[in-house]
């Protein structure tokens, strides 16, 4: 059974890896010149950022650092 913390620990792992995915598909978007297809992989690598600082931000609010 996975405890709490070694769930939150897989998430944050697997937005992290879907940010260096969104950034590898801008620096491709970009080497090709496909301006909308970075805009939206800049959206997504920031939706992602974003999403595990809100994560890690609750979590420690959750455990009383905050």
């Amino acid at each position: 059974m996975t405890t709490d913390a070694e769930l939150c620990h897989l998430i944050d792992k697997r937005r992290e890896l879907a940010a260096q995915v969104a950034g590898l598909d801008l620096e491709i978007a970009m080497a090709v010149g496909d301006r909308e297809a970075a805009q939206r992989a800049m959206r997504e690598m920031y939706a992602q950022t974003e999403a595990r600082k809100a994560a890690r931000f609750a979590m420690c609010r959750a455990m009383g650092a905050h």
